[in-house]
Protein backbone atom coordinates (compact mmCIF):
# COMPACT_ATOMS: atom_id res chain seq x y z
CA UNK A 1 0.00 0.00 0.00
CA UNK A 2 1.28 3.28 -1.47
CA UNK A 3 1.52 5.82 2.03
CA UNK A 4 -1.24 8.89 1.25
CA UNK A 5 1.60 11.34 1.34
CA UNK A 6 3.10 9.75 -1.87
CA UNK A 7 -0.22 9.25 -4.06
CA UNK A 8 -0.52 12.25 -6.12
CA UNK A 9 -3.35 14.24 -5.45
CA UNK A 10 -2.89 17.45 -7.64
CA UNK A 11 -5.96 16.19 -9.31
CA UNK A 12 -8.80 19.16 -9.14
CA UNK A 13 -12.77 17.56 -8.05
CA UNK A 14 -15.40 19.09 -9.93
CA UNK A 15 -19.31 18.53 -8.81
CA UNK A 16 -21.99 20.57 -10.27
CA UNK A 17 -24.18 22.24 -8.17
CA UNK A 18 -27.96 22.12 -8.41
CA UNK A 19 -28.85 24.54 -6.15
CA UNK A 20 -33.10 24.40 -7.90
CA UNK A 21 -32.56 20.88 -8.54
CA UNK A 22 -34.39 19.92 -12.02
CA UNK A 23 -37.12 22.67 -12.13
CA UNK A 24 -36.82 24.84 -15.04
CA UNK A 25 -38.88 27.59 -16.09
CA UNK A 26 -38.57 25.83 -20.04
CA UNK A 27 -40.55 22.51 -21.10
CA UNK A 28 -37.67 21.32 -23.52
CA UNK A 29 -39.40 18.38 -25.72
CA UNK A 30 -35.68 15.93 -25.03
CA UNK A 31 -35.54 17.22 -21.93
CA UNK A 32 -34.28 14.44 -19.26
CA UNK A 33 -35.35 16.99 -16.55
CA UNK A 34 -38.87 16.94 -16.68
CA UNK A 35 -39.86 13.71 -15.22
CA UNK A 36 -37.41 14.13 -12.11
CA UNK A 37 -39.59 17.24 -11.43
CA UNK A 38 -43.08 15.55 -10.99
CA UNK A 39 -40.84 14.05 -7.41
CA UNK A 40 -40.91 17.21 -6.05
CA UNK A 41 -43.58 17.90 -4.06
CA UNK A 42 -44.92 21.69 -3.99
CA UNK A 43 -42.50 22.53 -1.07
CA UNK A 44 -39.21 23.92 -1.07
CA UNK A 45 -37.06 20.64 -0.18
CA UNK A 46 -35.21 20.12 -3.37
CA UNK A 47 -34.20 23.62 -3.22
CA UNK A 48 -30.72 24.21 -1.52
CA UNK A 49 -31.01 25.49 1.72
CA UNK A 50 -28.31 28.32 2.90
CA UNK A 51 -26.54 25.86 5.68
CA UNK A 52 -26.05 23.09 2.81
CA UNK A 53 -25.06 25.78 0.88
CA UNK A 54 -22.31 27.15 3.43
CA UNK A 55 -21.60 23.13 4.53
CA UNK A 56 -20.84 22.68 0.79
CA UNK A 57 -19.14 25.32 0.27
CA UNK A 58 -16.91 24.91 2.93
CA UNK A 59 -16.09 21.06 1.99
CA UNK A 60 -15.70 21.37 -1.42
CA UNK A 61 -12.79 24.40 -1.33
CA UNK A 62 -11.25 21.64 1.55
CA UNK A 63 -11.55 18.78 -0.66
CA UNK A 64 -9.50 20.67 -2.93
CA UNK A 65 -6.44 19.06 -3.51
CA UNK A 66 -4.98 22.00 -6.11
CA UNK A 67 -5.39 26.04 -5.57
CA UNK A 68 -8.09 26.34 -8.02
CA UNK A 69 -11.38 26.12 -7.07
CA UNK A 70 -14.17 25.76 -9.60
CA UNK A 71 -18.00 26.08 -9.17
CA UNK A 72 -20.46 25.02 -11.74
CA UNK A 73 -24.09 25.88 -11.00
CA UNK A 74 -26.15 24.13 -13.26
CA UNK A 75 -29.95 22.78 -13.07
CA UNK A 76 -32.56 22.63 -14.21
CA UNK A 77 -32.49 26.41 -14.35
CA UNK A 78 -29.85 28.14 -11.77
CA UNK A 79 -30.91 30.95 -12.50
CA UNK A 80 -34.46 30.54 -10.68
CA UNK A 81 -32.69 31.22 -7.24
CA UNK A 82 -32.55 34.84 -6.75
CA UNK A 83 -29.62 36.81 -7.25
CA UNK A 84 -29.27 37.15 -3.31
CA UNK A 85 -28.31 33.47 -2.97
CA UNK A 86 -25.54 33.86 -5.31
CA UNK A 87 -24.25 37.00 -3.16
CA UNK A 88 -24.54 34.90 -0.34
CA UNK A 89 -22.15 31.82 -2.63
CA UNK A 90 -20.17 34.24 -3.28
CA UNK A 91 -19.52 35.47 0.06
CA UNK A 92 -18.85 32.01 1.50
CA UNK A 93 -16.38 31.08 -1.22
CA UNK A 94 -14.57 34.28 0.50
CA UNK A 95 -15.00 33.02 3.55
CA UNK A 96 -13.74 29.70 3.17
CA UNK A 97 -10.81 30.47 0.48
CA UNK A 98 -8.18 29.77 2.57
CA UNK A 99 -6.06 31.13 -0.29
CA UNK A 100 -7.58 29.37 -3.13
CA UNK A 101 -8.51 30.81 -6.37
CA UNK A 102 -12.75 30.82 -6.80
CA UNK A 103 -13.89 30.72 -10.08
CA UNK A 104 -17.19 30.19 -10.57
CA UNK A 105 -19.21 28.44 -13.96
CA UNK A 106 -23.01 28.42 -14.83
CA UNK A 107 -25.07 26.69 -17.40
CA UNK A 108 -28.37 28.49 -18.53
CA UNK A 109 -30.92 28.56 -20.63
CA UNK A 110 -30.62 32.44 -21.22
CA UNK A 111 -34.22 33.35 -20.77
CA UNK A 112 -33.74 34.87 -16.97
CA UNK A 113 -30.68 37.01 -17.60
CA UNK A 114 -31.18 40.73 -16.76
CA UNK A 115 -29.15 44.05 -16.78
CA UNK A 116 -28.64 43.20 -12.59
CA UNK A 117 -28.10 39.46 -13.43
CA UNK A 118 -25.37 40.01 -16.31
CA UNK A 119 -24.06 43.45 -14.59
CA UNK A 120 -23.26 40.51 -11.53
CA UNK A 121 -21.70 37.98 -13.79
CA UNK A 122 -19.36 40.70 -15.08
CA UNK A 123 -18.55 41.67 -11.86
CA UNK A 124 -17.90 38.36 -10.07
CA UNK A 125 -16.21 37.32 -13.93
CA UNK A 126 -18.60 34.21 -14.19
CA UNK A 127 -18.28 31.88 -17.28
CA UNK A 128 -21.47 31.69 -18.63
CA UNK A 129 -22.77 28.89 -21.00
CA UNK A 130 -26.33 29.71 -22.89
CA UNK A 131 -27.98 26.39 -24.05
CA UNK A 132 -29.08 27.88 -27.38
CA UNK A 133 -29.96 25.04 -30.18
CA UNK A 134 -28.80 27.17 -32.89
CA UNK A 135 -30.90 29.98 -35.00
CA UNK A 136 -34.53 30.74 -34.09
CA UNK A 137 -36.39 28.09 -36.48
CA UNK A 138 -33.81 25.19 -34.86
CA UNK A 139 -34.35 26.76 -31.31
CA UNK A 140 -37.56 27.45 -31.02
CA UNK A 141 -38.69 23.55 -32.37
CA UNK A 142 -37.97 22.18 -29.03
CA UNK A 143 -36.54 24.27 -26.34
CA UNK A 144 -40.24 26.02 -25.62
CA UNK A 145 -42.39 27.07 -22.43
CA UNK A 146 -44.65 25.64 -20.28
CA UNK A 147 -47.28 27.17 -22.03
CA UNK A 148 -45.71 25.91 -25.35
CA UNK A 149 -44.76 29.45 -26.53
CA UNK A 150 -40.92 29.81 -28.36
CA UNK A 151 -38.02 31.20 -26.02
CA UNK A 152 -35.24 31.76 -28.72
CA UNK A 153 -35.95 35.72 -28.34
CA UNK A 154 -35.56 35.86 -24.75
CA UNK A 155 -32.73 33.57 -25.19
CA UNK A 156 -31.56 36.14 -27.58
CA UNK A 157 -31.92 39.26 -25.22
CA UNK A 158 -30.20 37.23 -22.04
CA UNK A 159 -27.46 36.89 -24.74
CA UNK A 160 -27.32 40.60 -25.87
CA UNK A 161 -27.21 41.50 -22.27
CA UNK A 162 -24.12 39.44 -21.84
CA UNK A 163 -22.10 41.00 -24.71
CA UNK A 164 -23.14 44.52 -23.73
CA UNK A 165 -22.15 43.80 -20.04
CA UNK A 166 -18.96 41.86 -21.18
CA UNK A 167 -19.86 38.99 -19.77
CA UNK A 168 -17.64 35.75 -20.88
CA UNK A 169 -20.37 32.95 -22.42
CA UNK A 170 -19.94 30.46 -24.74
CA UNK A 171 -22.85 28.14 -26.20
CA UNK A 172 -24.18 24.45 -25.93
CA UNK A 173 -26.27 23.22 -28.05
CA UNK A 174 -28.37 19.87 -28.29
CA UNK A 175 -27.98 18.47 -31.77
CA UNK A 176 -30.64 16.59 -33.22
CA UNK A 177 -32.04 15.52 -36.51
CA UNK A 178 -33.34 18.79 -37.17
CA UNK A 179 -30.38 21.24 -36.93
CA UNK A 180 -27.46 18.17 -37.40
CA UNK A 181 -27.17 18.75 -40.55
CA UNK A 182 -26.64 22.53 -40.10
Amino acid sequence: MVPREEINLSRPLYVMLKPVGARCNLACDYCYYLSKQKLYDTSSRHLMSEQLLERFTQEYIEAQTTDEVLFTWHGGEPLLRPLSFYRRALELQRKYANGKIISNALQTNGTLITEEWARFLHENQWLVGVSIDGPQEFHDRYRRTPSNQPSWAKVRKGIDLLNRFHVEWNAMAVVNALNGDH
